[in-house]
């Protein structure tokens, strides 16, 4: 998730970096202490739960709010919609439905 926002009356930019987030607790020299060589990370780390993020998505989106949200909803209701398209579904297009029908065959 990226986010850029544009402050029409200051005339900025500024940018919401979602992607994920390394552990908090994870370190470069905790890394190293892992791997009683520089070959064997660099060979061990990329499969390694450690080279795995923290998804960072759902935090991207409260911190799109907080930073530049008006502050007169509340997340729930920012999410509201989203929960009913999870739980209810949605109408697709016609022709949408007969090609995905097609492709269940």
């Amino acid at each position: 998730m990226f986010c850029l926002h544009y402050d029409s009356q200051t005339r900025t930019v500024e940018s919401v970096n979602g992607s994920g987030r390394c552990p908090a607790a994870l370190t470069l020299a905790a890394v190293r202490a892992k791997y009683s060589t520089a070959s064997e990370m660099e060979r061990r780390f990329p499969t390694s739960a450690d080279s795995v993020t923290v998804p960072g998505a759902a935090r991207g989106w409260e911190d799109t709010i907080e930073r530049f949200g008006s502050g007169n909803l509340t997340m729930a209701q920012i999410l509201e919609p989203a929960r009913l398209l999870a739980e209810e579904g949605f109408p697709v297009a016609t022709l949408t439905a007969s090609r995905w029908s097609a492709q269940m065959r």
